[in-house]
């Protein structure tokens, strides 16, 4: 018979993870609609569940002089509201779900089941985000690129819960994003793009872009991405469309998409970037 824990601390939610096999329960946004075999069933649970969405030590949000630090119980609509967080973070939250959602929904969760569709990830790749690990006997920190092995698959140990996500302090940054989807927020994702860029002199000394829902997971090159940085804006321009080629050979279909779906999403998200550097030239 499949028993519900709701842990007092951080440290007892450890030691249950520790004992037994659990799944564990934020928001419940994409677990609970999983748990479900049919419209109007009974969720199914094949163990033991875990609630930790009312953890406190989970729900902190703070900055210091090297990182904004989230805890992983922090839902949607909190980090909306919450004035250390910057724009372009609140921007990209508003178009994930709905209200009722991002009341619901937590960055852990969005981390933790990562759909090739996952709103968040594209955000928190492009900023080099970090996250804590924790068990029992052991503290790790996961680049997010390594964390996220492929959709559904991730580096974290039955023992183990996300307990904080960090996204390191950047000198101020131009950011654009665009998403792609039948409908503007409550609509999976077709595609989308984000990029950030900072100038200097005319000349470009930080970029970052980052795609979703057109590959295995996120797609992001810090290779060509440093092949954009030094340019000034005329040399920018000449260069756009070999960048754009190159990324098209780096988007990886989803094996279950058909070839339709594979070439629109590819084209939507080349022109999103193109129009991201044609801003920067134009700027």
């Amino acid at each position: 018979m499949v028993e519900t824990f709701i842990p007092k601390s951080k440290e007892e939610a450890l030691r249950f993870l520790n004992n037994r096999k659990c799944t564990i329960l934020a928001g419940g946004t994409d677990l609970v609609v999983k748990a479900k075999k049919w419209s109007e069933s009974l969720h199914e649970f094949d163990c033991d569940v875990i609630l930790i969405k009312h953890l406190k030590e989970l729900k902190n949000i703070k900055i210091d002089e090297k990182y904004i630090s989230i805890g992983a119980a922090c839902t949607l609509a909190e980090l909306e509201t919450n004035i250390l967080i910057p724009k372009y973070f609140k921007e990209v939250i508003l178009s994930i779900g709905s209200p009722g959602i991002r009341n619901a929904a937590t960055i852990g969760g969005n981390i933790c089941n990562p759909l090739e569709a996952g709103d968040i990830l594209p955000l928190l790749y492009a900023l080099d985000a970090t996250l804590v690990v924790e068990s029992l006997n052991e503290i790790r920190e996961i680049e997010l690129v390594n964390f996220v092995l492929q959709p559904g698959k991730k580096d974290l140990k039955a023992q183990e819960l996300l307990v904080e996500i960090r996204i390191p302090i950047n000198n101020p940054m131009l950011f654009y994003y665009r998403k792609v989807g039948t409908r503007k927020s409550t609509a999976l994702t077709k595609a989308s793009f984000i990029g950030f860029y900072t100038l200097e002199h005319e000349r470009i000394v930080d970029v970052r872009m980052a795609f979703v829902a057109v590959g295995s997971r996120s797609v992001r090159s810090r290779e060509l991405e440093d092949r954009l940085k030094g340019l000034n804006k005329g040399e920018l321009k000449s260069i756009i469309e070999n960048i754009k080629e190159e990324y098209f050979k780096i988007i990886i279909p989803i094996s279950n998409d058909e070839k339709s779906i594979v070439d629109y999403r590819k084209c939507v998200c080349l022109n999103l970037m193109g129009e991201f550097l044609e801003n920067i030239h134009t700027k």
